[in-house]
């Protein structure tokens, strides 16, 4: 039940993969707003990512938002040096995302594959955040924002890339 697959010409497909690039980056710095907002359009980043372009350079979209919400600080307040510690787990579950989605698309329908591999990224980073919270290594708001927060800004970041991706489909 995988999507259609636009195709656009060479140039426009660079085009629109650095323009996702770019923009995952910049999210952190240009929506100040609160992590849901923020999630939610990375993570539709990601979702459009696979859902546009299907390519295999995903290492720099799945590190550039994390970078982006380090650099700007912004995302966790006072707690954002405690995002160290996350980042290469947050990189995982970009990657969990990404690839389970682009897996479950080849045997389920759209919006299962976009529920189970939120479901799944959310599991990952919710069992790091009690690991974390566990030893002692972060504060315990970190199940919060590592835990139910992933799995609403997956889910409200899938909905929102399948509708960009129904209005992408539909131009000529």
């Amino acid at each position: 039940m995988e999507p259609k697959t636009i195709t656009l010409p060479k140039t426009s497909s660079y085009v629109f993969e650095y323009s996702l690039l770019a923009t995952s980056f910049l999210i952190p710095f240009l929506i100040s707003g609160p992590q849901l907002l923020t999630g939610t359009v990375v993570n539709s980043l990601l979702f459009l990512f696979i859902l546009q372009l299907r390519s295999r350079k995903v290492v720099p979209m799945i590190m550039l938002p994390s970078i982006g919400a380090l650099l700007n600080g912004i995302l966790f307040g006072k707690f954002t040096i405690f995002l160290l510690y996350f980042l290469p787990f947050i990189w995982v579950s970009n990657y969990v995302l990404i690839y389970s989605f682009k897996g479950l698309l080849k045997k389920y329908p759209l919006i299962l594959s976009m529920a189970v591999s939120s479901f799944l990224k959310f599991v990952f980073l919710l069992s790091v955040a009690f690991i974390f919270s566990s030893m002692k290594l972060v504060p315990v708001i970190f199940m919060q924002l590592m835990g139910l927060f992933q799995l609403y800004t997956a889910l409200l970041g899938g909905i929102l890339a399948l509708g960009i991706y129904a209005i992408i489909k539909k131009k000529p």
